[in-house]
């Protein structure tokens, strides 16, 4: 008979008021103890399944964005240090392990440890599944290992990595199915394989807090790139920065916030165009869609940037299909 080792919590029939408190509290169960520095929207879905795994835990997690931060003051009421290995198997999701940036996507593996400051930001829905290794248990079953790991990316494409990797999708699969002789068996052979791929470890690069922030800044324009009130000041507020900082964001990189903006609007308005699909959508409404307000300004920009009318944009289109 197989033991009950999995325990279960969902957004589902959470009310809006109580999402963000009982997130902290499953997130400080799962991975230790976490704080969530803003409020949740009342649409926040999260999924968690937490699998007792022969003196560890795997955690499989789904979220919608939202962030979350290890400061020094939670790794001090730790009484034991854990090693987390994270397989992103779908969405986006930065952290800043210590003075260091990662950013993770599907397929990537990231270690981090808890007694490093953490933080993390989810981007775009994210599905993963964590290993959670007391340090003390890595240490036994790799005695060569003198020291905790270090945070960052273990190569996940090829070699040792990538069968770590199909290794604990396959886990999260089918770990509900095996008895706790099998645990045991299937953790040695995961920890060896942990063993060896850390040995791989990528270093990290150096965390830039600057340009963490402009891609951030970034994701959420292109993400509200239709809105026609997408403006500096909205921007900035929704990303809890001043104007005069977000401007200083793009001029870092010679650019100015309305010129990337009109930039990427232009582009996504010239797509539509030469897709036969949109063939009998009025030009006005694509400038309207994508956020702009006066079709005349809207053609004047377009040619200066294409060196042609949207009309002719359209008409190119057509041809190139026939």
């Amino acid at each position: 008979m197989i033991p009950k080792q999995t325990i279960e919590w969902t957004t589902a029939g959470v009310s809006p008021a109580d999402k963000t408190d009982l997130w902290e509290s499953v997130l400080s169960s799962s991975y230790r103890q976490w704080q969530v520095p803003r409020r949740l929207p009342a649409t926040f879905f999260a999924h968690v399944k937490q699998h007792a795994f022969a003196g560890s835990g795997l955690v499989e997690t789904i979220c919608d964005p939202c962030s979350g931060r290890r400061s020094k003051a939670l790794t001090r009421k730790d009484d034991e240090l854990y090693v987390g290995v994270q397989l992103t198997t779908g969405g986006r999701e930065r952290f800043k392990v210590g003075d260091h940036g990662i950013e993770a996507q599907a397929g990537d593996l990231v270690v981090w440890t808890t007694d490093a400051d953490v933080e993390f930001e989810v981007l775009e829905r994210l599905h993963k599944v964590t290993l959670m290794i007391p340090w003390t248990l890595l240490r036994e079953r790799l005695p060569e290992r003198k020291s905790m790991p270090l945070g960052g990316k273990i190569e996940s494409r090829t070699g040792i990595g990538s069968l770590l990797a199909v290794h604990l999708l396959g886990l999260s699969n089918q770990i509900g199915a095996l008895s706790t002789q099998q645990l045991g068996s299937v953790s040695r052979t995961t920890l060896e394989f942990l063993g060896i791929a850390l040995a791989e470890q990528q270093p990290v690069a150096s965390f830039d807090a600057s340009a963490a922030m402009l891609r951030r800044v970034q994701d959420y324009i292109l993400q509200n790139l239709h809105e026609e009130g997408l403006t500096p000041a909205t921007i900035a507020a929704a990303n809890r920065i001043s104007v005069r900082y977000l401007h200083l964001l793009f001029q870092r990189n010679d650019a100015t916030v309305a010129a990337w903006i009109q930039e990427r609007r232009l582009a996504k308005c010239k797509e539509v165009l030469a897709d036969p699909a949109y063939g009998r959508q009025r030009v006005a409404d694509i400038a309207y869609r994508w956020g702009f307000a006066s079709t005349s300004h809207f053609s004047r920009v377009f040619k200066d940037r294409y060196g042609m009318s949207p009309g002719d944009a359209r008409a190119a289109g057509v041809l190139a299909e026939t």
